[in-house]
C-alpha cells in the first residue's frame, strides 16, 4: 500500500474530474448522495443526483491503489460490498421505469442475457502542449479475451478535433480480435481521444497498455 494511503490524516485528493461531477450536480438532491467501497477492485465510488435529475443516476468512482479516477451513468440507491450477505457486490436501484431492483454485481458479461455494451473511453491527448499536428496510423492492442464469447471482438475508435472548442469527430475505426497483431488506421488532428467498445454477448475483457504509432505532422 502506498504511503500516502495509510498517513492517518484527512487529505485531499487530486481530482480530474472534479468539474465533471460539481458543474452538472444537484445540490438540492445533497442528502442522496452515498458512498460506496468495492474491495476487489480497490476503488470507492459516490452515487449522486445530476442536476437535472430529483434521484441518483450518476457516479464517480476513485481507485486508491491505481490514483485514478472514472465516471459513470447508473441508478442505484444503496450498495454492500461483497462478504458476508453475497460472494458479489449487492446494489439496490431502477431500471427504466421500474423500481425496487436488487442487482448482484461482478458477475457475468451480460445485460440479464442480452449484448451489454462495454467500453472504456480516455479524455483527450495531444503532443507538444497542442501546438502542433498528430498522425496515427496504426496501433498494437493490448487485451485478453475472458468470456465464453467463440468470436470475441472490440472496436477501437479515434476521435478526433482540430481546435480545443471544436467539435468531436470518429476519424477512423478498426476492429480487433483475439489474433489481431496491428490494426491499421489513419487519422491526423490537434486533438484525439480512444474509445475501446465492445457489444457482443458473453464477451469480457482486460484492457493492457495499448500502443499508438503517433508522429507529429502538419495540417493538410
Amino acid at each position: 500500500m502506498d504511503k500516502h494511503l495509510k498517513s492517518g490524516s484527512v487529505q485531499s485528493l487530486p481530482c480530474t474530474v472534479r468539474a465533471y461531477v460539481f458543474e452538472d450536480f444537484n445540490y438540492g438532491q445533497t442528502f442522496k448522495v452515498f458512498a460506496t467501497r468495492n474491495a476487489q477492485f480497490n476503488e470507492v465510488s459516490w452515487f449522486y443526483c445530476s442536476s437535472t435529475s430529483e434521484e441518483i443516476d450518476r457516479y464517480v468512482t476513485y481507485n486508491y491503489l491505481e490514483q485514478t479516477w472514472s465516471i459513470g451513468t447508473l441508478p442505484r440507491t444503496s450498495w454492500i460490498d461483497a462478504g458476508g450477505a453475497s460472494s458479489n457486490p449487492l446494489a439496490a436501484g431502477s431500471s427504466g421505469t421500474s423500481s425496487n431492483f436488487l442487482y448482484e454485481h461482478e458477475v457475468g458479461s451480460n445485460d440479464d442475457g442480452s449484448a451489454m455494451t462495454a467500453f472504456v473511453e480516455s479524455a483527450d491527448f495531444d503532443a507538444g502542449d497542442g501546438n502542433q499536428f498528430m498522425h496515427i496510423q496504426r496501433l498494437i492492442p493490448d487485451v485478453a479475451f475472458i468470456g465464453t464469447d467463440t468470436e470475441p471482438e472490440l472496436t477501437y475508435s479515434i476521435k478526433t478535433r482540430d481546435f480545443p472548442l471544436g467539435s468531436l469527430n470518429t476519424a477512423t475505426t478498426a476492429t480487433v480480435t483475439s489474433t489481431t497483431g496491428v490494426a491499421y488506421v489513419r487519422a491526423r488532428a490537434r486533438q484525439m481521444r480512444v474509445r475501446i467498445e465492445s457489444t457482443d454477448v458473453d464477451n469480457s475483457w482486460r484492457l493492457g497498455d495499448t500502443r499508438f504509432d503517433i508522429k507529429a505532422d502538419g495540417r493538410r
